[in-house]
């Protein structure tokens, strides 16, 4: 393959051609010339659909689900690649929690063959525990050896502290992550919705901020005394972000995620009882959405996770009671995250959050734009929305839009949005 990316607007920290317009030629999958004007070479395609747009390192999402298997009215493999490509990105984490769980060594394998042809690369989780219950350790090193890129329940609960300590221990010899969702149940059995105004007006159960910081704080514990790679996922709230901040002072090993919804929606969206904004964690007070911005501008929070949790109309259009939690993300999170911040500042960081600091977490590699790094990019627009829609979730939020993907390249495959 032979490429020339004319005029393209580089976005990237960590590249020395950050914020220049450049050409950028491309050859058998890495880059061998960034200058201004280069010369068409006799077989080499010129992508005009790309000129003149952002370029960055192809975003790779921590942290989705798919359906399939045993849940394909909700997503498949086809429709979560086809969703991916069409939000920019290039990989997929894709979590463990389907039928059967994905806890071991064939299962991890047969995500990987079945999703070897697709235009995204799909980078399986395995599970913690069996089955996702809690209760045994699974087979962390055949998984890892099969092709597993870390390890977590999803938003089922570790309560056995026990296995949390274990899993870390495994993870510092295998040098993989445990991820941990930062949530205690048994305070908000029954929860709907955040503990708040409008939880007090609408007489919803609620989920307290106490769910989350008791939780952070017997993680943050337990990763203090056993080592290893801790990534504590889905941090919600004000008091998470400091409990977060504070821990990374003296502890290595220790990184965090934000679910995009929580750095654009609050509570408020609930006022009508949409289901599209039940979420778990929960849309909370515009307090800790400013907390969760400042934790990212400034470090404390690591990545920005689409939390991709498509959903049938029967599991959302129903009473609210009923309802299941997750929303549908993956297309539109970088088209919300700009309509929120539109600086440079803010998207210098959502490049490090989306794509450096996750191939950092699942070990994958640098990918920086510069000669000699390989062609994985993805290309973007700083303004517009997103048209078409690829995912089979219906749970969509209707937020605010300023930004798009207009293409992507992964090696030698080539998507033009």
């Amino acid at each position: 393959m032979k490429l020339i990316l004319p005029e393209v607007i580089i976005t990237d920290p960590r590249s020395p051609h950050n914020g220049e317009k450049k050409d950028i030629m491309i050859k058998d999958g890495q880059i061998t010339a960034i200058a201004k004007n280069i010369e068409k070479k006799e077989g080499y395609k010129i992508l005009e659909s790309f000129r003149g747009r952002w370029i960055s390192p192809g975003w790779v999402d921590t942290r989705c689900r798919c359906g399939e298997p045993g849940f394909e009215q909700r997503e498949t493999y086809l429709t979560l690649s086809s969703a991916a490509s069409n939000g920019g990105y290039t990989h997929v984490a894709v979590l463990p929690s389907t039928k059967p769980t994905r806890d071991s060594r064939p299962h991890i394998e047969s995500l990987i063959k079945s999703t070897e042809n697709f235009d995204v690369d799909f980078l399986p989780i395995g599970s913690v525990s069996d089955d996702l219950k809690g209760k045994r350790l699974s087979e962390i090193f055949d998984m890892q050896a099969a092709g597993a890129v870390g390890f977590s329940d999803d938003n089922n609960e570790i309560s056995n502290p026990h296995l949390l300590q274990l899993a870390l221990q495994y993870s510092s010899d295998l040098d993989t992550s445990i991820q941990t969702f930062c949530y205690e149940p048994t305070l908000s059995p029954e929860g709907q919705i955040h503990e708040g105004e409008v939880s007090a007006h609408n007489g919803l159960p609620s989920i307290s901020s106490l769910s989350e910081i008791l939780r952070i704080k017997r993680d943050v514990s337990i990763h203090r005394y056993a080592g290893g790679k801790l990534h504590v996922t889905s941090v919600s709230t004000l008091e998470g972000v400091d409990l977060i901040r504070e821990a990374k002072k003296t502890q290595k090993g220790l990184t965090a995620d934000v679910s995009v919804a929580n750095l654009i929606g609050t509570e408020n969206n609930l006022e009508d009882f949409d289901p599209n904004y039940k979420t778990l964690p929960p849309l909370r007070s515009k307090s800790d959405k400013e907390a969760l911005w400042g934790g990212l501008l400034d470090g404390t929070i690591d990545i920005v996770a689409s939390d991709h949790n498509p959903m049938d109309i029967e599991s959302k259009n129903c009473e609210f009671g009923r309802a299941k939690f997750g929303a549908a993300t993956i297309e539109h999170a970088f088209a919300w995250y700009r309509a929120i911040n539109s600086s440079q500042e803010a998207l210098n960081k959502w490049v490090e959050a989306v794509s450096h600091n996750p191939r950092e977490l699942y070990n994958l590699g640098q990918c920086v734009i510069k000669v000699g790094c390989p062609s994985d990019f993805t290309i973007f627009a700083n303004d517009g929305r997103v048209v078409k829609k690829e995912s089979k979730g219906i749970n969509v939020p209707e937020w605010s839009q300023n930004g798009r993907a207009v293409g992507t390249i992964l090696n030698e495959n080539i998507i033009e949005l």
